[in-house]
Protein backbone atom coordinates (compact mmCIF):
# COMPACT_ATOMS: atom_id res chain seq x y z
CA UNK A 1 0.00 0.00 0.00
CA UNK A 2 1.36 3.34 -1.06
CA UNK A 3 1.48 6.30 1.22
CA UNK A 4 -1.38 7.97 -0.44
CA UNK A 5 -3.46 5.25 0.29
CA UNK A 6 -2.02 4.80 3.96
CA UNK A 7 -2.98 8.21 4.33
CA UNK A 8 -6.45 8.12 2.93
CA UNK A 9 -7.46 5.12 4.80
CA UNK A 10 -6.15 6.82 8.12
CA UNK A 11 -8.53 9.67 7.21
CA UNK A 12 -11.27 7.19 6.87
CA UNK A 13 -11.35 5.59 9.89
CA UNK A 14 -9.79 8.89 11.93
CA UNK A 15 -13.22 10.12 10.64
CA UNK A 16 -15.52 7.16 11.07
CA UNK A 17 -13.70 7.82 15.12
CA UNK A 18 -14.62 11.23 15.60
CA UNK A 19 -18.37 10.16 14.32
CA UNK A 20 -18.63 7.86 16.76
CA UNK A 21 -17.25 9.64 19.83
CA UNK A 22 -19.44 12.88 18.53
CA UNK A 23 -22.45 10.51 18.62
CA UNK A 24 -21.68 9.25 22.39
CA UNK A 25 -21.16 12.60 23.54
CA UNK A 26 -24.17 13.93 22.03
CA UNK A 27 -25.64 10.88 23.94
CA UNK A 28 -24.44 11.05 27.33
CA UNK A 29 -25.33 14.83 26.56
CA UNK A 30 -29.10 14.01 26.02
CA UNK A 31 -29.46 11.54 29.11
CA UNK A 32 -27.81 13.69 31.52
CA UNK A 33 -29.99 16.75 30.35
CA UNK A 34 -33.49 14.66 30.27
CA UNK A 35 -31.88 13.40 34.15
CA UNK A 36 -31.38 16.73 35.61
CA UNK A 37 -34.84 17.77 34.12
CA UNK A 38 -36.50 14.86 36.00
CA UNK A 39 -34.62 15.61 39.08
CA UNK A 40 -36.32 19.78 38.52
CA UNK A 41 -39.77 18.45 37.86
CA UNK A 42 -40.02 15.61 40.18
CA UNK A 43 -41.06 12.61 38.48
CA UNK A 44 -39.45 10.26 36.33
CA UNK A 45 -39.55 9.59 32.49
CA UNK A 46 -40.38 6.26 32.03
CA UNK A 47 -42.58 5.33 28.48
CA UNK A 48 -46.24 6.20 28.78
CA UNK A 49 -46.02 8.45 32.00
CA UNK A 50 -48.67 10.96 31.97
CA UNK A 51 -48.63 14.85 32.67
CA UNK A 52 -51.95 16.61 32.47
CA UNK A 53 -51.38 20.00 31.87
CA UNK A 54 -54.65 22.00 33.33
CA UNK A 55 -55.75 25.02 31.77
CA UNK A 56 -58.43 26.59 33.38
CA UNK A 57 -61.72 26.59 32.18
CA UNK A 58 -63.58 29.57 31.86
CA UNK A 59 -67.66 30.12 31.41
CA UNK A 60 -69.22 33.07 30.17
CA UNK A 61 -73.03 33.50 31.68
CA UNK A 62 -75.62 34.58 29.79
CA UNK A 63 -76.00 37.66 27.96
CA UNK A 64 -78.93 39.70 26.42
CA UNK A 65 -78.93 42.83 24.34
CA UNK A 66 -80.77 46.19 24.96
CA UNK A 67 -84.03 44.15 24.17
CA UNK A 68 -84.15 41.12 26.20
CA UNK A 69 -82.97 39.03 23.71
CA UNK A 70 -80.19 36.37 24.25
CA UNK A 71 -76.88 37.18 22.72
CA UNK A 72 -75.81 33.45 21.58
CA UNK A 73 -72.71 34.59 19.51
CA UNK A 74 -70.86 37.12 21.16
CA UNK A 75 -66.89 36.74 20.07
CA UNK A 76 -65.82 38.73 17.05
CA UNK A 77 -62.88 38.16 15.57
CA UNK A 78 -60.16 40.51 15.53
CA UNK A 79 -58.60 42.16 12.85
CA UNK A 80 -55.23 41.71 11.09
CA UNK A 81 -53.06 44.91 11.91
CA UNK A 82 -54.12 47.02 9.55
CA UNK A 83 -56.60 45.37 8.17
CA UNK A 84 -61.09 46.09 8.83
CA UNK A 85 -63.29 44.73 11.81
CA UNK A 86 -64.43 42.35 11.07
CA UNK A 87 -68.28 41.65 11.59
CA UNK A 88 -68.96 38.06 11.86
CA UNK A 89 -69.64 36.96 15.42
CA UNK A 90 -68.96 33.46 17.17
CA UNK A 91 -69.90 31.44 20.00
CA UNK A 92 -67.30 29.42 22.61
CA UNK A 93 -68.58 27.02 25.32
CA UNK A 94 -65.71 27.31 27.28
CA UNK A 95 -63.61 30.15 26.48
CA UNK A 96 -59.65 29.51 27.78
CA UNK A 97 -57.27 32.32 28.20
CA UNK A 98 -54.58 33.20 25.73
CA UNK A 99 -51.70 33.01 28.06
CA UNK A 100 -52.44 29.18 29.66
CA UNK A 101 -51.99 28.33 25.56
CA UNK A 102 -49.05 29.96 25.31
CA UNK A 103 -48.02 28.31 28.60
CA UNK A 104 -49.39 25.01 27.80
CA UNK A 105 -47.10 25.27 24.08
CA UNK A 106 -43.80 26.43 26.44
CA UNK A 107 -44.34 23.33 28.37
CA UNK A 108 -45.53 21.01 25.72
CA UNK A 109 -41.95 21.63 23.57
CA UNK A 110 -40.31 21.39 27.02
CA UNK A 111 -41.42 17.75 27.65
CA UNK A 112 -42.25 16.38 23.58
CA UNK A 113 -40.00 13.39 23.98
CA UNK A 114 -40.70 11.10 21.14
CA UNK A 115 -42.40 7.86 23.15
CA UNK A 116 -41.73 8.41 26.47
CA UNK A 117 -44.20 10.95 28.12
CA UNK A 118 -48.23 11.25 27.48
CA UNK A 119 -48.54 14.61 27.49
CA UNK A 120 -52.61 15.51 28.14
CA UNK A 121 -54.30 19.10 27.61
CA UNK A 122 -57.16 19.28 30.39
CA UNK A 123 -59.34 21.50 31.64
CA UNK A 124 -59.65 22.13 35.29
CA UNK A 125 -62.75 21.35 35.84
CA UNK A 126 -62.16 17.98 33.95
CA UNK A 127 -59.06 17.07 36.63
CA UNK A 128 -60.82 18.35 39.36
CA UNK A 129 -61.16 15.29 41.27
CA UNK A 130 -58.19 13.61 40.25
CA UNK A 131 -55.22 13.81 42.59
CA UNK A 132 -53.07 10.96 41.43
CA UNK A 133 -51.28 12.13 38.75
CA UNK A 134 -48.73 14.54 37.82
CA UNK A 135 -49.66 18.19 37.22
CA UNK A 136 -48.93 21.55 35.71
CA UNK A 137 -51.68 23.90 36.51
CA UNK A 138 -51.60 27.40 34.77
CA UNK A 139 -52.88 30.51 36.33
CA UNK A 140 -54.15 31.53 39.87
CA UNK A 141 -56.26 29.40 42.35
CA UNK A 142 -59.02 31.96 41.03
CA UNK A 143 -59.39 30.48 37.82
CA UNK A 144 -57.58 27.36 37.70
CA UNK A 145 -59.26 24.15 40.82
CA UNK A 146 -55.67 22.38 40.03
CA UNK A 147 -53.11 25.06 41.04
CA UNK A 148 -56.08 25.66 44.11
CA UNK A 149 -55.29 21.94 45.33
CA UNK A 150 -51.46 22.94 45.02
CA UNK A 151 -51.84 25.82 47.16
CA UNK A 152 -53.75 24.29 49.43
CA UNK A 153 -51.97 21.17 50.38
CA UNK A 154 -49.65 20.66 53.28
CA UNK A 155 -46.92 20.42 51.52
CA UNK A 156 -47.25 24.03 50.10
CA UNK A 157 -44.91 26.04 52.48
CA UNK A 158 -44.14 28.65 50.41
CA UNK A 159 -46.72 30.72 48.98
CA UNK A 160 -50.25 32.56 49.41
CA UNK A 161 -52.32 33.79 46.49
CA UNK A 162 -55.25 36.86 45.99
CA UNK A 163 -55.94 38.55 43.22
CA UNK A 164 -53.50 41.51 43.24
CA UNK A 165 -50.92 40.21 45.94
CA UNK A 166 -48.26 37.49 46.87
CA UNK A 167 -47.75 36.76 50.34
CA UNK A 168 -45.55 34.07 52.47
CA UNK A 169 -47.64 31.72 54.45
CA UNK A 170 -46.98 33.54 57.83
CA UNK A 171 -48.64 36.11 56.19
CA UNK A 172 -45.98 38.67 54.79
CA UNK A 173 -46.47 40.46 51.79
CA UNK A 174 -44.38 39.90 49.00
CA UNK A 175 -43.05 43.03 47.16
CA UNK A 176 -44.59 42.19 43.51
CA UNK A 177 -47.27 43.61 41.35
CA UNK A 178 -48.49 43.72 38.59
CA UNK A 179 -48.15 46.88 36.32
CA UNK A 180 -47.34 48.19 32.93
CA UNK A 181 -43.62 47.77 33.69
CA UNK A 182 -43.85 44.44 35.02
CA UNK A 183 -46.04 41.57 35.36
CA UNK A 184 -45.34 38.73 38.10
CA UNK A 185 -45.31 34.67 38.63
CA UNK A 186 -44.26 32.21 40.00
CA UNK A 187 -43.02 28.53 39.93
CA UNK A 188 -43.83 26.31 42.06
CA UNK A 189 -42.86 22.80 42.51
CA UNK A 190 -44.48 20.48 45.05
CA UNK A 191 -44.69 16.90 46.39
CA UNK A 192 -48.31 15.53 47.55
CA UNK A 193 -48.07 13.70 50.99
CA UNK A 194 -50.63 11.29 49.42
CA UNK A 195 -49.24 10.80 46.31
CA UNK A 196 -45.51 10.95 46.85
CA UNK A 197 -44.35 9.44 43.46
CA UNK A 198 -46.32 12.36 41.82
CA UNK A 199 -45.24 15.70 41.11
CA UNK A 200 -47.73 18.92 41.16
CA UNK A 201 -45.91 21.68 39.64
CA UNK A 202 -47.84 25.71 39.12
CA UNK A 203 -47.25 28.61 36.82
CA UNK A 204 -49.46 31.38 37.89
CA UNK A 205 -48.97 35.43 37.76
CA UNK A 206 -50.80 38.09 39.28
CA UNK A 207 -51.30 39.13 35.42
CA UNK A 208 -51.42 37.24 32.25
CA UNK A 209 -47.72 37.59 31.35
CA UNK A 210 -46.53 36.56 34.90
CA UNK A 211 -48.44 33.04 34.39
CA UNK A 212 -46.75 32.87 30.91
CA UNK A 213 -43.51 34.29 31.55
CA UNK A 214 -43.41 31.66 34.12
CA UNK A 215 -43.72 29.15 32.03
CA UNK A 216 -41.48 30.13 29.21
CA UNK A 217 -38.71 30.35 32.28
CA UNK A 218 -39.42 26.59 33.03
CA UNK A 219 -39.41 25.56 29.98
CA UNK A 220 -36.02 26.88 28.38
CA UNK A 221 -34.05 28.25 31.54
CA UNK A 222 -35.11 24.99 33.74
CA UNK A 223 -31.16 24.29 33.92
CA UNK A 224 -30.54 28.01 35.49
CA UNK A 225 -33.42 27.15 37.98
CA UNK A 226 -32.02 23.59 39.40
CA UNK A 227 -28.42 24.63 39.62
CA UNK A 228 -29.66 27.75 41.97
CA UNK A 229 -32.43 25.51 43.91
CA UNK A 230 -29.83 23.89 45.62
CA UNK A 231 -26.15 23.94 44.71
CA UNK A 232 -24.86 21.03 46.30
CA UNK A 233 -28.07 18.71 45.62
CA UNK A 234 -27.67 19.62 41.67
CA UNK A 235 -23.67 19.22 41.76
CA UNK A 236 -23.58 15.93 43.33
CA UNK A 237 -25.98 14.83 40.99
CA UNK A 238 -27.84 11.88 43.37
CA UNK A 239 -29.05 13.96 46.19
CA UNK A 240 -32.66 15.24 45.71
CA UNK A 241 -34.39 18.56 44.19
CA UNK A 242 -36.53 19.59 46.97
CA UNK A 243 -39.52 20.85 46.41
CA UNK A 244 -39.38 24.52 45.30
CA UNK A 245 -41.10 28.03 44.58
CA UNK A 246 -39.52 31.12 42.58
CA UNK A 247 -40.71 33.98 41.61
CA UNK A 248 -40.31 35.10 37.98
CA UNK A 249 -40.55 38.73 37.03
CA UNK A 250 -41.84 39.49 33.34
CA UNK A 251 -41.96 42.32 31.37
CA UNK A 252 -46.01 42.69 29.43
CA UNK A 253 -45.79 41.31 26.51
CA UNK A 254 -41.75 40.17 26.36
CA UNK A 255 -42.14 36.47 27.63
CA UNK A 256 -38.73 35.74 26.47
CA UNK A 257 -37.78 38.34 29.66
CA UNK A 258 -38.53 36.62 32.47
CA UNK A 259 -36.13 36.16 35.24
CA UNK A 260 -35.83 35.14 38.94
CA UNK A 261 -36.14 37.35 41.30
CA UNK A 262 -36.71 35.18 45.11
CA UNK A 263 -36.30 31.53 45.26
CA UNK A 264 -37.12 29.51 48.20
CA UNK A 265 -36.83 25.73 48.78
CA UNK A 266 -37.99 22.70 50.93
CA UNK A 267 -34.99 22.41 53.73
CA UNK A 268 -36.48 19.73 55.88
CA UNK A 269 -39.60 21.02 55.89
CA UNK A 270 -38.77 24.61 56.31
CA UNK A 271 -39.17 26.97 54.11
CA UNK A 272 -35.45 28.62 53.21
CA UNK A 273 -34.45 31.43 51.39
CA UNK A 274 -32.32 31.09 48.33
CA UNK A 275 -32.83 34.25 46.62
CA UNK A 276 -34.03 36.78 49.04
CA UNK A 277 -36.71 39.21 47.09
Amino acid sequence: MDQDSKSLLFNIIGGIIVSVLTAIYVGIRHRFRSYHLQRLLGFQFKTDTEIRMAYGQLLLPPLTDQSGRPITHPYIKPPRRGGALLTESYSIEHPISECEVRASTYIAGLLGLPGKLRLLLVSDTEASSLLDSNFISFGGPGSNYKTADALTSDKNIFIRMTVNQFSLPTGVNLPFTCSIEADHGFILRITPPEFPSRSWIVCAGLGEWGTSGSSWFLANKWQELIEKIHPAAYWSGVKRIPDFMAIIRVRPGQDQSARIVALYRNDNGQMKTVINA
